[in-house]
């Protein structure tokens, strides 16, 4: 009980991202600590990926803390490197401004949904190819898939290519977003597809493995 109020009163002082910690830390997973422990934020509309999608992005990224600066620099509730939203900026004609990527949400989540947009459209539609390009760039997946296996193609298992990631913190990053995904479609209403998880692992199965060839968009990393 105390935990909960703990995290009640986090979402009251809006400090989503102390409701987060709080809720990680109590490590349970019932009704009440999932929709503490999951915020819902409202994110600008448009074609682009599902919401729970980027929602669980945002929570793995920043736990909701709009105004987080990583160690590398990365900025805001999706953590985009500044070259990055810069590149992305052009590509929607928006002007760039750095300081709102940490001063205001909409632009930041603007900027964030289509970069995931242009990972997932690179990488054939894969959930766990394009969260792993947003957590380490889309130029190490490439070359994953070159060296680990592409789990877009039958051969490769995609659960064995998640723990074959030679980056710690992005193969927990994508099990984390994977996992998220499920618990935000049920925060949604969308609980009739929170057992769609294995269609989420093998999204992109079968499609052509384009994205093991360079992409001419500017946030390739080539």
């Amino acid at each position: 009980a105390e935990q909960a109020l703990a995290i009640s009163l986090a979402h009251e002082v809006a400090r989503p991202d102390q409701a987060v910690r709080l809720a990680r830390r109590a490590k349970r997973d019932d009704a009440t600590f999932l929709a503490l422990g999951y915020p819902v934020l409202t994110v600008p509309g448009g074609p682009g990926p599902e919401l729970a999608l980027v929602l669980a992005l945002i929570r793995q990224e920043s736990a909701f803390n709009a105004q987080a600066v990583s160690t590398a620099g990365a900025r805001g509730l999706m953590q985009l490197m500044p070259a990055t939203a810069k590149k992305v900026s052009k590509n929607l004609n928006l002007r760039f401004s750095e300081g709102k990527l940490t001063q205001d949400p909409f632009y930041n989540m603007t900027l964030g949904r289509h970069y995931l947009d242009q990972q997932l459209a690179d990488f054939s539609g894969s959930y766990v190819l394009a969260a792993a390009a947003y957590n380490a760039g889309p130029g190490r997946v490439r070359q994953w898939l070159k060296t680990i296996g592409d789990p877009r193609l039958s051969e490769t298992d995609v659960i064995d290519w998640v723990e074959m990631i030679p980056f710690n913190e992005t193969r927990d990053y994508v099990q984390r977003v994977i996992e998220g995904l499920q618990a935000y479609r049920w925060r949604l209403g969308e609980a009739q597809r929170v057992a769609l998880i294995e269609h989420d692992l093998k999204r992109g199965r079968g499609n052509p493995p384009s994205a093991l060839a360079c992409q001419p968009p500017a946030t390739a990393n080539c």
